[in-house]
């Protein structure tokens, strides 16, 4: 399964870090290169606990392509020390950890010879349970939150909200949740009062919980009419007045709506915005037919330049090239605004022409291309050359796929200058087989039937194909894998893994169609992301004809409590004119961690030192001197670190590996690490420029893998521009 699951793991890296490593794979054309096992990290929302407790322990691996898998189950699990805890190595009960007496053990899960361990304490006896709050009365419908701390003998305490066992003692009056993530939540059904109880082994604690028959009267939304910028959160408070004089924060109870979701989203049952595009939305929360807003204004006003990529682009006549824009705000922050430009102008129109974001090269020469956001603009020169086409290749070359499953299809050209371009969104696609397999305008292809077809791909009188084959495999069960739990406003990518009649597996994300068993807990899109909308627990599920897969997912109501924010660089250092993926994650009040990199708002305290990309905590270095990112969300206490940004050189790029073979139909991913004048080193997989000397023998996407179009030997070259010096390294590759 895990080389299955490489295909969707790689596009994330493009955005989020750095693959490497990395053989060729041993399938079908489809299957990513080959990876092995890094390292183990055991995890568990509960590091101590009570003599006679039991708790899971969570084994997760990390592999040489950075990607990461739930390894519990799969793991063989010990315990140092028998007289203070054991664990389960047994089918179903992996990773079940029972206290048995006072003091520390070392948790270790192992799988051949790679081990991650962690410690575990178990404290002394537990001798009481006291339940917060002791007493507390909500109106029906409504819920509230309970804790469990514990006393021990020795006078400690402990939270143990996510440990003991929760009861109501009258059902009809209020329910209370033993789930993961909502434990000790209550909720009220009736009026009346009923008896909260916490008990862990003999030990019982207690509290009352009355629910009263007032009904609301008036929500308040808060904060009142706030501005924010494109591309930025804000969370919202609603507060219930009730028939009897009480208020409740019924945030996380109400349902939540933008009037335009196209200037801003809300989590639907939590009060999560984001801003989309300048605009004003009334943001609405209703709680049993009663409703409050707002209004929410979404702006750019601290924007404060913005950039053009790529930077000084070169095309050939008659192709074209899609820009990017990216802005840069007051708070040091960087974000994507391509949707926001009001106009792109063509300073020689007779060179190039503007249609939307996409340049169009006419005739040879040079021209600016500028783009504006209101007072604010960009330019950058584009150089159109009169290179002709020579050649287009195709790739994978030799690929195989499974009826309904999806492969996308690479069309690189070679013009008459030597150059190369990516004519993927340009050529004319075709497949001389449809029985067999289908392609779209965008090179993607999907399997129908058992049978062969060359996939085609033209432009400018020039035709590049590639073989395909569609196996006579049906799909048996579908597999699911992500992270079992996250906040609400946070989003899990799930990826699902189709196991066929012949043995195979191959990554079907893409063509499946994904579901949630209540979009108010979690929302799931087309392409497997789940947003968690409000607390509770999920059914996510991939179904593809008549063969489903199905994970659980718990949207936790445990308050964050920190963020922690790290740097892959050693000292926390960053080149000028590089950059460097940040990571944040966020710690819950009942222990658990959640990776919050791509779901906080990122900032930089300094934007003349490093930026930040807002979305993705991509940090640029400026100019020598120190800065402080943040990286915020929710209402928490921003996660912060400190860059050292320095004036070191770049002055070598190492790929690798250096020379390689691999069938053709396969694939091989390059890893380019820099080397500075101070010692220090980067990986720069995912901003160097990757290109293939002979693109009919192998294709390289823009994070450095490599797919074969033909047999031969090609040179993979990775270039990283420092202060407008290019440094280049080479490694070699033949298909065969």
């Amino acid at each position: 399964m895990k080389t299955a699951l490489l295909s969707i793991a790689l596009l994330s890296c493009q955005i989020l870090m750095g693959c490497s490593g990395g053989g060729s794979s041993n399938a079908g054309g489809n299957q990513p290169p080959a990876v092995s096992l890094v390292s183990l990290a055991v995890t568990t929302a509960a590091p101590s606990l009570a003599p006679g407790a039991t708790f899971q322990f969570i084994a997760t691996g990390t592999f040489s392509d950075h990607s990461t898998e739930d390894l519990t189950a799969q793991v063989t699990w010990s315990s140092s020390s028998t007289a203070v805890a054991t664990i389960s190595s047994s089918a179903g009960t992996q990773g079940l950890v029972t206290a048995v007496g006072p003091g520390t053990s070392t948790i270790t899960a192992k799988s051949n010879s790679i081990t991650g361990t962690t410690t575990l304490t178990v404290t002394n006896p537990l001798v009481s349970i006291a339940v917060t709050p002791a007493s507390r009365s909500i109106a029906m419908s409504t819920t509230a939150q309970f804790t469990a701390i514990g006393t021990f003998s020795d006078h400690s305490t402990k939270n143990l909200t996510l440990q003991v066992s929760w009861g109501s003692s009258a059902g009809a009056v209020a329910t209370i949740s033993n789930t993961a993530g909502t434990s000790g939540l209550a909720k009220a059904v009736g009026a009346g009062s009923t008896t909260i109880s916490a008990t862990s082994g003999n030990i019982v604690g207690t509290a009352t919980l009355t629910v009263t028959n007032a009904t609301i009267t008036s929500i308040v939304v808060t904060p009142a009419n706030p501005t924010i910028d494109v591309g930025t959160q804000q969370q919202f408070t609603a507060t219930g007045n009730f028939s009897d004089g009480t208020a409740q924060d019924i945030s996380n109870i109400a349902a939540w709506s933008s009037s335009v979701s196209n200037i801003a989203v809300i989590t639907t049952s939590s009060g999560l915005a984001t801003g989309k595009n300048q605009g004003t939305s009334t943001i609405t929360a209703t709680f049993a037919s009663v409703s409050g807003n707002t209004t929410l204004t979404v702006s750019l006003a601290n924007l404060v330049s913005v950039a053009i990529k790529p930077v000084n682009p070169t095309i050939a006549q008659s192709t074209s090239l899609s820009l990017a824009v990216t802005g840069t705000f007051t708070d040091g922050s960087t974000r994507t605004l391509t949707a926001q430009v009001s106009s792109w102008t063509s300073s020689v129109p007779a060179v190039a022409t503007m249609s939307g974001n996409r340049a169009n090269g006419l005739t040879p020469g040079q021209t600016t291309i500028t783009a504006n956001i209101g007072s604010v603009s960009g330019s950058t020169t584009l150089t159109v050359t009169n290179a002709t086409l020579v050649s287009l290749a195709v790739a994978p070359s030799g690929a195989s796929l499974q009826p309904a499953a999806k492969l996308t299809f690479t069309a690189v050209g070679t013009f008459s200058d030597a150059s190369t371009q990516d004519l993927s969104s340009q050529v004319v696609w075709a497949s001389d087989n449809t029985a067999a397999g289908t392609v779209n305008s965008l090179g993607t292809v999907t399997g129908v039937a058992s049978g062969t077809a060359n996939i085609s791909a033209t432009m400018l009188t020039k035709t590049g194909s590639a073989p395909l084959t569609v196996t006579s495999a049906t799909l048996t069960s579908i597999a699911i894998t992500g992270n079992p739990f996250t906040a609400p406003g946070a989003v899990v990518h799930y990826i699902a893994t189709g196991s066929y009649s012949d043995g195979s597996t191959q990554n079907i994300t893409q063509a499946v169609t994904w579901s949630s068993s209540d979009s108010t807990v979690a929302s799931v899109n087309s392409n497997g992301f789940a947003t968690g909308q409000g607390t509770g627990s999920v059914t996510i599920t991939a179904t593809q004809g008549s063969v489903s897969g199905t994970t659980g997912l718990v949207v936790t109501s445990s308050q964050l409590v920190s963020i922690a924010v790290s740097s892959p660089n050693p000292g926390s250092k960053l080149a000028e004119q590089t950059s460097v993926q940040l990571k944040a994650v966020g710690t819950f009040a009942d222990g658990t961690t959640q990776n919050l990199t791509t779901s906080a708002t990122w900032t930089s305290s300094d934007a003349t030192v490093a930026t930040v990309s807002s979305t993705t905590g991509i940090a640029t270095g400026v100019a020598p001197g120190t800065v402080t990112v943040r990286a915020v969300f929710g209402s928490v206490p921003a996660g912060t670190i400190t860059l050292n940004t320095t004036n070191a050189s770049l002055t070598s790029v190492s790929v690798s590996p250096s020379s390689v073979g691999i069938p053709l139909g396969n694939n091989q991913q390059f890893n380019a690490i820099g080397s500075f004048n101070d010692g220090t080193t980067q990986n720069l997989s995912i901003f160097a420029q990757w290109s293939s000397s002979n693109a009919n023998v192998a294709v390289v996407s823009s994070s450095g893998l490599a797919t074969s179009s033909g047999v031969g030997t090609t040179t993979i070259t990775a270039t990283a521009s420092q202060n407008n010096t290019a440094v280049s390294g080479t490694a070699i590759l033949t298909v065969h």
